[in-house]
C-alpha cells in the first residue's frame, strides 16, 4: 500500500462526500458505514481535513461534514499533503533511504518515472473525478460478504443481503 490508511481513508471519504447530491452535510456515521471505515479513525481523519480546510464541520442536529469548496477544485494530491504529514515520495522501492541517482537501486529508473507519473496524476486528479468513476467501480464486500477458505485464498460470497 503506498498510502497510510488515513490517506486512503480521507480520499474516499471525499469522494463519498462529493457524490452526494446539493453538497448537504452528511454524518460521520453515515460515512463511516458507507465507507466501511472505523468511526473512531475517521473522526481523527475528518478532523484533520477540516483543520487543513478541505472539509467544513457543521455543527446541530442536521449538521455533519461537506467538503470545503467545490470538488472540481479539490485534487487528490490536496488531500495526499493533508495527511501524508512528513511524507516524502523519494523513499527508495527498495528501502534503500533516499532514492538517489548516484547510487541507484536495480529499480531506481522504474520507481523514478513511475514516481513522477503518479505525482502529475495526482496534481491534477479531482475529487469530482473519482466521484464521477465511483459509480463504475463495484461495491466492496463486507466482512460477512467475503471469508477465507482452508487455503488462505478469498473466495466471495455470492449472497446478497
Amino acid at each position: 500500500m503506498l498510502f497510510s490508511k488515513a490517506t486512503g481513508y480521507g480520499i474516499r471519504a471525499m469522494v463519498y462526500l462529493a457524490g452526494q447530491p446539493g453538497n448537504q452535510p452528511c454524518g460521520l456515521k453515515e460515512i463511516a458505514e458507507q465507507e466501511k471505515i472505523p468511526p473512531v479513525f475517521l473522526r481523527k481523519v475528518l478532523g484533520e481535513l477540516c483543520h487543513r480546510r478541505l472539509l467544513l464541520s457543521v455543527k446541530g442536529i442536521h449538521g455533519g461534514y461537506m467538503l470545503g469548496r467545490p470538488p472540481e477544485a479539490i485534487t487528490v494530491w490536496d488531500v495526499i499533503r493533508s495527511l501524508e504529514a512528513g511524507q516524502d515520495f523519494d523513499s527508495c522501492i527498495l528501502g534503500c533511504g533516499v532514492c538517489n541517482p548516484e547510487h541507484p537501486c536495480v529499480l531506481h529508473s522504474d520507481w523514478q518515472r513511475l514516481r513522477e507519473e503518479l505525482m502529475i496524476s495526482w496534481q491534477v486528479k479531482t475529487i469530482s473525478e473519482l466521484a464521477s468513476l465511483q459509480s463504475e467501480v463495484p461495491p466492496r464486500p463486507t466482512s460477512e460478504q467475503a471469508r477465507r477458505t482452508t487455503d488462505g485464498e478469498r473466495q466471495e460470497v455470492t449472497s446478497r443481503p
